[in-house]
């Protein structure tokens, strides 16, 4: 097998070779050293690796304005919690502490006791209706009976404003449901952070004046000192 013929090198390749120390004083070129390449080379790897990596600096700018905001968002969901105790305590038995049950079932008697009233009413201006009608019948001075028929026109203008009732008690009902509504959020947002997360909040109360805590005002019905429990 013939061997291949040497390469004749330049005289610019022989003082590079020579500068290197690759050729020899013969003139011949030194086979180089791989494994010193190659470990150049993967140093040179791990330095433009390490280079391009992404660094975060806890003194810029974007970090500073990101870590405001993030301390922002944690006190505000502290915030939205006491809130969410102070409207309603999990666990709690007395309906006082729950406030949107509280509200929902004031405004249920409201309804209710207007509802009375207001038959109450329509009774009343009916039967007077009625005796002003037998009382017509029987008097024959024609400005009795002149008064009599303007007492008939107020007790139908009484019947019409008995309306009133229909009205707001769908107005109220209505506010009722919204009040329901707000139950079940709030009911899903203390599931979500944990009824034990919420129940731990302290709620601040606020300091009621001694007159206030006097007046109660009407109390719903089975709540508070009856007329039976006086009278005992």
């Amino acid at each position: 097998m013939s061997q291949a013929p040497k390469k004749v090198l330049f005289s610019a390749e022989r003082a590079m070779l020579k500068k290197r120390g690759l050729l020899n004083e013969g003139g011949a070129a030194v086979a180089a050293d791989n494994t010193e390449v190659l470990k150049a080379i993967e140093d040179l790897k791990v330095v433009i690796l390490k280079a391009t990596e992404p660094k975060v600096a806890d003194d810029l700018p974007e970090v500073s304005v990101l870590r405001a905001q993030l301390n922002e968002l944690r006190d505000s969901i502290e915030r939205t919690k006491k809130e969410i105790a102070s409207v309603r305590q999990p666990g709690a038995d007395d309906t006082d502490d729950d406030k949107l049950v509280s509200a929902a079932l004031e405004l249920d008697a409201i309804v209710s006791a207007t509802e009375v009233a207001t038959h109450n009413i329509l009774n009343a201006a009916e039967d007077i209706d009625d005796k002003v009608d037998a009382l017509k019948e029987r008097v024959t001075d024609q400005t009795a009976v002149k008064m009599l028929e303007e007492i008939s026109g107020l007790t139908i203008k009484i019947l019409e404003a008995c309306n009133f009732q229909d009205i707001t008690g769908q107005r109220t009902s209505k506010v009722v449901n919204t009040i329901h509504y707000l139950e079940e959020r709030i009911g899903s947002m203390i599931n979500i952070w944990g009824v034990d997360e919420i129940a731990k909040v302290e709620v601040e109360t606020e300091a009621e004046d001694e007159d206030a805590a006097l007046l109660k005002g009407p109390q719903l019905e089975g709540a508070g000192i009856s007329q039976d429990d006086i009278d005992s």
